[in-house]
């Protein structure tokens, strides 16, 4: 499990296009995909979450499970990714038309739009997801922050039901980030608690599915508490494949809430379960080798992180100080959190732990975003006595204590704290273990508690009564926006100390600005300069621990047709439409 990044982005070709006001459009999808098939209606597919969906409502989604459901399968956005071609293309929109000054955006709509229950969808709808979207009463907790410019929203005017204008704040890289990012949700089912003020409430995961009205290929069929989240085919969905059969093919997709990485493992030896993203590498190796149901696919670098960091929130949500304890002097040096780097055996994790199966990280840029590494960024070697070195400038001073070192402070506090990492997550478990034994060979005693998903997002992102985090990143394309809710200070996903009112720090204050820079910047090498700075600050201050960019991994049964494994979130489910059971 990973926190999500929602801002999406556009390949640099097509930012271009968009920047010179050039028509991107689309007619109605009738055409297989280079290596897709026409396939046939029916059947069930099964595919594992780790972790339970939460909401329904696509604007108060912040773990991954929810937003595979009410983002990738429930709702259809304007523009969508094709993971084949990393190439955008229109979805609802029929086209799209950015004028000269990179701010109005033409949409048209393609006819016949229609929701779950039957409803016209038209640009009405656009404009009331936006206003939702950026509702202060909502506080939609990452969707919001996505679909801001400048902490500016974006402005919608209706001409007629097919076609409308988006009008930005201010000029953009690509429009398509905003695009490819707005599910379009029904006003006719929601204005009333939008209005009311109650739509953060609208749609839980107890509603019943009647009342759940979406737009893309799935609706809900029902949910088993903290075992299965069940979708069905959307009678209403607009895509027909060359053949005329409307899609999607499948009846019915699965999510089962498998949190057990050997129940996982076993299910795909078994072919009792379709689908499995991210397994582990042992489990890659064993299928890879087995002559079983289930095959293995190795789709390379993700766009997905692991790393650390240390709790500095000055406070817990209780109104406890953090800011004066022992803890928070630690790790709010620099030093010591340059040292922490120092001490973690990237390379052996990689090549080891996680069998060759991950890349070593320096920066927090997933190895996946080629385009975008900054290559200056310094190798973060594993050198413990550079570690000891930078903690004795820091204050710290090693004593031995029954023939072992024990870290401690200049009060004379000894060097503990917890790391929490999720408990359904198998591969972080390990790196946790590997990095409390090179902490251990500085005198660092550091506990590892596993503990469930939600839990762990709600101590990081509302309670802060943490000590430190092993987690991640995704985000869901190669760009700089992507990473806006990690960067900007104010923004839910700035994990080490969140919701900033204003920067707690002169470079914190710096990347919001050089942030904003680069997001409005159309020459792409003038763009990577400065999204360059921003990694080069990023490893200067150190305010995530890089570990690994793992290898998107996966089991899947055969029997599923059009399956190709993507290295990019929804991975195996991006063409969800697409996938049907062969006979």
């Amino acid at each position: 499990m990973t926190a999500v990044i929602f801002t999406f982005v556009l390949l640099a070709w097509m930012t271009f296009a968009a920047a010179c006001g050039v028509q991107q459009s689309g007619t109605t999808d009738t055409t297989n995909r280079a290596g897709e098939t026409s396939g046939t209606r029916g059947g069930t597919l099964s595919y594992r979450i780790t972790a339970p969906v939460t909401t329904l409502n696509y604007l108060m989604a912040r773990d991954e499970p929810t937003v595979l459901a009410t983002l990738f399968l429930m709702n259809d956005r304007l523009v969508t990714l094709d993971h084949k071609t990393l190439k955008y293309e229109p979805s609802l929109a029929q086209s799209y038309t950015t004028g000269p000054d990179g701010r109005t955006v033409d949409i048209t709509l393609k006819e016949g739009l229609r929701f779950s229950d039957g409803h016209p969808l038209t640009t009405n709808d656009v404009a009331f997801t936006l206003t939702a979207a950026y509702d202060e009463r909502t506080k939609s907790p990452v969707i919001r922050d996505s679909l801001l410019i400048d902490d500016k929203p974006i402005e919608a005017k209706v001409i007629d039901p097919l076609k409308m204008h988006l009008i930005f704040p201010e000029k953009v890289a690509s429009v398509e980030n905003y695009l490819e990012n707005l599910a379009i949700l029904p006003k006719h089912s929601l204005e009333a608690d939008l209005n009311a003020g109650t739509l953060s409430e609208s749609w839980k995961i107890t509603a019943d599915p009647q009342t759940v009205v979406t737009s893309g290929a799935f609706v809900m069929e029902s949910v088993q508490a903290g075992e299965r989240f069940t979708l069905k085919r959307n009678p209403h969905y607009w895509k027909k494949d060359p053949t005329g059969t409307q899609l999607p093919y499948l009846d019915q997709i699965v999510l089962e809430v498998i949190t057990d990485s050997n129940n996982t493992a076993a299910r795909l030896g078994e072919g009792t379960l379709d689908i499995a993203d991210r397994i582990r590498s042992s489990d890659f190796a064993a299928l890879k080798n087995s002559n079983g149901p289930t095959k293995a696919f190795d789709s390379g670098p993700g766009l997905n992180t692991d790393h650390m960091w240390f709790n500095l929130n000055p406070a817990k949500k209780s109104g406890e100080a953090l800011d004066k304890s022992p803890k928070y002097s630690w790790f709010s040096n620099e030093r010591f959190r340059h040292a922490i780097a120092h001490a973690v055996d990237r390379d052996s994790i990689a090549s080891t732990t996680l069998q060759g199966l991950a890349t070593p990280l320096y920066g927090f840029v997933p190895a996946g975003a080629k385009n975008w590494l900054n290559n200056d960024l310094p190798k973060i070697a594993y050198d413990l006595e550079r570690a000891r070195s930078l903690l004795t400038e820091a204050g710290f001073s090693q004593r031995d204590i029954g023939g072992k070192p024990a870290l401690y402070d200049s009060a004379g506090n000894r060097v503990e704290f917890t790391m929490i990492v999720p408990a359904e997550n198998e591969p972080r478990k390990l790196m946790a273990a590997v990095i409390q034994e090179d902490l251990a060979k500085l005198g660092i005693a550091m506990t590892v508690a596993p503990i469930d998903f939600q839990g762990l997002t709600e101590r990081w992102t509302t309670s802060f009564d943490y000590d430190a985090v092993l987690l991640g990143l995704g985000v869901t394309a190669v760009d700089p926006s992507s990473f806006a809710n990690l960067l900007l200070s104010s923004a839910d996903v700035h994990q080490w100390h969140p919701k900033q009112a204003k920067p707690a720090t002169e470079w914190e204050a710096k990347i919001d600005s050089l942030f904003a820079q680069q997001a409005q910047e159309t020459d792409q090498a003038a763009r990577k300069k400065t999204f360059d700075e921003i990694q080069m600050i990023m490893a200067d201050k150190m305010p995530l621990i890089p570990i690994v960019s793992r290898h998107i991994i996966a089991g899947a049964n055969p029997r599923i047709g059009n399956y190709s494994a993507s290295s990019i979130l929804p991975f195996s489910m991006w063409n969800a439409d697409r996938l049907y059971i062969r006979n």
